[in-house]
C-alpha cells in the first residue's frame, strides 16, 4: 500500500516513515508541493497537509498558503476519483472561535477571520469526494529545529509572555502518524467509514501553563505567569475513537522525548 504524503512539511513526514516500519508492505511517499499534480505517482491513498509548518503549535497559519491549495484541490478530488483513491485532509481546529467549548463534529465552526474560512473551504470541497475523510486536529508538536516548539523553549528561556490562546490539547506528530496509518490500514482493509472526524491528545491547556510545563521540564525558573482564569477547551475526539478504535494520548508524557530530540537535533553537526 502506497501513501502519498503531499506537504512539504518534513517533521510528519518523517513520523509517518517511521510508524510505517511497523508494517509490512506500507510505503510513504512525501511529493513537493510544487510537483505537476497530473504527475503524482500511483497511490492508495492521497494524504493532504495544506497547513505544512504552520500546523504547529505557537505557529500562525497564513490563508495565502491555504489559497494556493484552494485552488489546487479540485485537480486533486479529480485525481482521486479517476484513480478510485481516497484523499484524508488533514485541518485544524482552528475554525472553532475561542469561546467555543468541548467541540464535536456537530459543532458549526464560528471562527470569522481568513484561515477559517480558507480552511473550510478545503473541508467542503474535500467532502465532495464520497471516499474523502477530513481530520481537524489541535495543534502538533514536533522536535523539528526552527518549529513551534523549538520557537516556545527560546521564549521560554528569555522568560517572554507567550501570546494569549489556549488549546483544545496538542498533538505529538507521532501520535499524529499512529493514527492517520491506523486510519488507512483499516480503510484499506474494507472498512467504510468516511467523513469529518477531530483529534487532539488528551488534556487541554493554555499556552501559558505550556511555558509553566517547558521550564520544569527545562529546569529553568518558574515561568512567571498567571495562571488564573485559564479557559478549559476541548476538541472532543469521542467519534474518531468510537469509529477506529482509537485513543488520544497524553501530549505531556510525550514532552520530554519530543525536547531531548529537539537538543539532539540542535547540537549536531
Amino acid at each position: 500500500m502506497r501513501i502519498v504524503y503531499l506537504s512539504d512539511y518534513q517533521a510528519l513526514h518523517q513520523a509517518l516513515c517511521q510508524e510505517a516500519e511497523r508494517y509490512a508492505n506500507l510505503e510513504v511517499r512525501q511529493i513537493d508541493p510544487d510537483t505537476q499534480l497530473l504527475a503524482l505517482p500511483d497511490f492508495d491513498f492521497l494524504l493532504l497537509n495544506p497547513l505544512g509548518l504552520s500546523a504547529e503549535v505557537a505557529y500562525p497559519v497564513p490563508a495565502q498558503q491555504l489559497e494556493y491549495w484552494i485552488q489546487q484541490l479540485p485537480v486533486l478530488v479529480e485525481l482521486c476519483q479517476v484513480r478510485h483513491s481516497p484523499l484524508i485532509l488533514l485541518s485544524s481546529d482552528w475554525v472553532f472561535a475561542e469561546d467555543q467549548q468541548n467541540v464535536t463534529e456537530q459543532d458549526a465552526p464560528e471562527r470569522d477571520d481568513s484561515t477559517a474560512h480558507a480552511l473550510l473551504a478545503l473541508e467542503m470541497e474535500v467532502a465532495k469526494l464520497p471516499q474523502s475523510l477530513i481530520l481537524r486536529t489541535a495543534p502538533l508538536m514536533s522536535a523539528q529545529p526552527g518549529g513551534g516548539l523549538d520557537y516556545l523553549i527560546d521564549r521560554c528561556k528569555a522568560h517572554k509572555a507567550p501570546e494569549n490562546r489556549d488549546y483544545r490539547g496538542l498533538t505529538p506528530v507521532d501520535d499524529l502518524a499512529r493514527i492517520l496509518l491506523g486510519i488507512c490500514l483499516q480503510l484499506d482493509a474494507g472498512a467504510d467509514r468516511w467523513g469529518l472526524f477531530h483529534y487532539a491528545g488528551s488534556e487541554p491547556v493554555s499556552q501559558t501553563e505550556l511555558m509553566h510545563t517547558l521550564a520544569l521540564q527545562l529546569s529553568l525558573p518558574p515561568y512567571p505567569a498567571d495562571l488564573s482564569g485559564t479557559n478549559r477547551q476541548t476538541l472532543n475526539s469521542q467519534h474518531l475513537m468510537e469509529t477506529y478504535g482509537v485513543h488520544p494520548r497524553a501530549w505531556r508524557a510525550r514532552l520530554p522525548q519530543l525536547l531531548e530530540s529537539l537538543c539532539h537535533e540542535c547540537t549536531t553537526p
